[in-house]
């Protein structure tokens, strides 16, 4: 090998090292990603938006102890109001760049009474930057055991970026007059997993 090759080489490998070093070690150097606010419910509406119709009143972030919150006083109550109608509340997040995005939320949905034949709904939904709604998971009023049951979802390639992204959370129940059981939310949280993208070596040539 002549000692240009050879030099030509040793300078190829330094510049791809260094590459890899970077491309590996940026995404520890962030801050620490923050979560969602108020996942606890525990301030109330704030960090949330709700929508609720055909009646707009319905306080579905409450510490009604008819239905007690996982932890705290604080939970969200979706449906099991008696009439037909639309229950959602969301919440826009903060993605950081080179993260993948898992939530995580516990959800109870107390056990139907005899001869219960409504069917009903809970769909849990992330939107994309580019407007894209993606369901995460969902639950019917048939899984009901009372008890709170924790949900784990990793958030598809979507929400993964090289930049920051931001994505909405919706939590929605689409209920109707003869079902009365509220699909009820509490503990809500997004932790951000980094993501190593593993470089890639050339082919070492021999001369």
């Amino acid at each position: 090998m002549t000692s240009r090759f050879r030099s030509a080489r040793l300078g190829a490998s330094a510049v791809i090292a260094a590459a890899a070093i970077g491309l590996v070690g940026a995404p520890a150097a962030q801050a620490a990603p923050v979560g969602t606010v108020n996942g606890d419910f525990e301030a109330g509406n704030t960090g949330w938006s709700s929508f609720s119709t055909p009646f707009g009143g319905a306080q579905l972030i409450n510490a009604s102890s008819a239905y007690p919150a996982r932890s705290g006083s604080w939970k969200a109550e979706l449906g099991g109001r008696g009439f037909t109608g639309v229950n959602r509340i969301t919440q826009q997040v903060t993605i950081p760049a080179n993260r993948v995005p898992v939530l995580t939320f516990w959800l109870r949905v107390p056990p139907q009474g005899p001869g219960g034949l409504a069917y009903r709904e809970l769909d849990v939904e992330a939107t994309a930057p580019d407007g894209t709604p993606y369901l995460l998971a969902s639950r019917t009023n048939k899984d009901g055991n009372g008890a709170y049951e924790q949900v784990t979802v990793t958030l598809p390639d979507a929400f993964f970026s090289t930049t920051e992204k931001t994505a909405i959370l919706s939590f929605m129940v689409v209920e109707d007059s003869a079902n009365k059981v509220p699909f009820l939310v509490d503990d809500v949280s997004m932790a951000y997993r980094l993501k190593i993208v593993r470089p890639w070596f050339p082919p070492v040539l021999n001369f």
